[in-house]
């Protein structure tokens, strides 16, 4: 089971962190003073999310439209037709 952290700076998680599985911690693979400043997180937790010191907030995300394909009919061909 992967263990997750958020790097907080002024309540807002700049980066997510996971242990791929490992067991291991921030302070395990950073210098303490960033290890510091991961805690523990949800896994459904996104960048840029807010946390109050109780609920983490994601931020709201624009999904794009789908692309919509617009039928193309070729009728004239100037060229070699023959290899068309």
């Amino acid at each position: 089971m992967m263990k997750f952290f958020a790097r907080l700076i002024n309540g807002t998680a700049t980066e997510i962190w996971h242990d791929g599985g490992l067991g291991i911690s921030p302070a395990d693979v950073h210098v303490p003073e960033l290890a510091a400043q991961f805690i523990p997180c949800p896994s459904d937790t996104l960048p840029g999310a807010s946390y109050d010191g109780k609920t983490w907030t994601n931020p709201e995300i624009d999904i794009a439209p789908e692309p919509q394909l617009i039928p193309v009919v070729i009728t004239d061909v100037q060229g070699d037709e023959d290899g068309f």
